[in-house]
């Protein structure tokens, strides 16, 4: 074949550079038009139609157009060349199908693409959007749905927090990504699936898959591949939404995510923590020591942490607090306390037990009630009657919660069916003093108050005389 080019160069250059002696010479000598073809400054051979050329140019295109239906402009080969010279061959001596043949597998028809650059990785794509969406689909996969769709949101800046929890406040590619219009050979150009793929791993590599049979479920998929649900369906958004019955038989990507970009995330955590109150005490002579009085209730404060925490690809890379402060202070609790010694003996000034005068049930108003039940609601208070020590204070059958204190002046006095109890046995009291609250507990029908009043003939109290006798 180089022989033969070589041949066909050497006469035509002698046609070329002699034309006028050799025709001078050979009157009956043809002069043809021909045209020498050119791929990649190579010489493929001479072809005697340019407009064949430019038609099979055409048709080349339109097949390629429906190998790649996808690609939008089927551009003409960039490294093919024509030029025209004049030749005495035989035209019959030049078969064009054979070099247009050549041109067809040589030729270097481009499409119209993007050509993605990812700092020093390049790939060639049919659309630039499926980057753009796989890259929101990565962030959003580190981030969750929702989040991504407030970092999105400019027009809606992000909050900070004021209470304790944590947000996403930010998400980005790290790498630097630049999109350009390009040409280049439509078998070069990746489609969405594989532009996909190669955001997801790095590379167009095979595909690890599975397919979803009766025993399947996506979790236990994901979980024996060893990723999360949640990468799973990153690796095959087409489950989305499909009931079991439609993922039967359905083929699942399961290669291990290897993403070629890292996506940086901020994450705000905030802890507000609690500064204990403390409590102040304040001594008073006039009340009876042991008694004690809130004079103010207590109120914790609070402090604020913020904490900037970044993840890359979801690995934590570095955390630092960015703000600490004290949101309130602590009120302290102020107890007022009794130091007045009493000598815990009756002087015969009886105080009515409670706020509450009516009787409901009097002295014997049914067979051995040796007391008086006065009304009174839950948590009433109830007083000492006199001074005295306190005998015994908690709780004992019929007469649930109940105290008796020695008046040491041949007296007693108990106080039954009480909610709760403010003093206890050895405790010293005076006359009015809250000793606990009026309830509903033992043998009770109702809160009330059972009062009573009983006389020391021994070591223990036995005749109870009628309350109202004392008042």
């Amino acid at each position: 074949m180089k022989k033969k080019i070589v041949g066909v160069l050497i006469a035509t250059m002698m046609l070329t550079g002699n034309h006028q002696k050799v025709a001078e010479a050979s009157p009956l000598a043809t002069q043809n038009v021909v045209y020498r073809v050119y791929i990649d400054d190579e010489v493929v051979g001479l072809i005697t139609d340019k407009e064949e050329y430019e038609e099979f140019v055409v048709q080349q295109k339109k097949e390629l157009s429906k190998q790649y239906p996808e690609q939008v402009v089927i551009k003409s080969p960039t490294n093919v060349r024509l030029e025209e010279e004049v030749t005495l061959l035989p035209l019959t001596t030049i078969d064009n199908q054979a070099v247009l043949k050549t041109v067809a597998k040589k030729a270097n028809f481009q499409a119209s693409a993007y050509k993605i650059s990812i700092d020093e990785s390049t790939f060639v794509v049919q659309d630039a959007n499926v980057v753009s969406n796989t890259l929101l689909e990565l962030m959003a996969y580190y981030t969750g749905e929702e989040d991504i769709q407030k970092i999105m949101d400019i027009e809606n800046p992000i909050e900070p927090l004021m209470e304790s929890g944590s947000q996403y406040i930010g998400a980005k590619v790290v790498e630097a990504v630049k999109v350009d219009t390009a040409y280049a050979n439509p078998d070069e150009i990746l489609t969405p699936e594989e532009t996909r793929r190669m955001v997801l791993y790095g590379e167009a590599k095979p595909k690890e898959t599975v397919i979803f049979d009766e025993d399947s479920s996506l979790w236990y998929i994901a979980n024996d591949h060893g990723m999360t649900e949640e990468e799973l369906i990153l690796l095959n958004p087409q489950v989305k939404g499909l009931k079991w019955s439609e993922l039967l038989g359905m083929e699942l990507d399961v290669t291990p995510l290897n993403p070629m970009i890292t996506v940086e995330t901020e994450k705000e955590k905030v802890d507000i923590s609690t500064i204990a109150y403390e409590t102040e005490y304040i001594d008073d002579d006039t009340m009876v020591k042991g008694q004690t009085k809130i004079q103010q209730e207590g109120q914790n404060g609070e402090s604020l942490k913020r904490t900037k925490i970044v993840y890359e690809n979801g690995s934590q890379a570095s955390l630092e607090v960015v703000e600490e402060k004290q949101l309130s202070e602590p009120v302290n609790k102020v107890v007022v306390r009794g130091t007045k010694v009493v000598s815990g003996v009756g002087n015969g000034s009886w105080v009515w037990p409670t706020t509450n005068r009516s009787v409901t049930c009097g002295y014997l108003c049914y067979s051995g009630h040796y007391a008086i039940d006065i009304q009174a609601y839950i948590g009433q208070p109830v007083y000492a009657a006199d001074n005295g020590v306190v005998v015994s204070a908690g709780y004992s059958g019929a007469y649930g919660y109940n105290i008796l204190i020695n008046h040491k002046n041949g007296y007693y006095t108990r106080y039954a069916h009480l909610n709760s109890l403010s003093v206890s046995a050895g405790d010293t009291v005076q006359g009015g003093q809250t000793i606990g609250e009026a309830g509903n507990t033992g043998n009770s029908t109702g809160p009330h108050l059972h009062f009573e009043i009983r006389t020391n003939t021994g070591s223990q109290p036995s005749y109870a005389p009628n309350p109202l006798d004392f008042y």
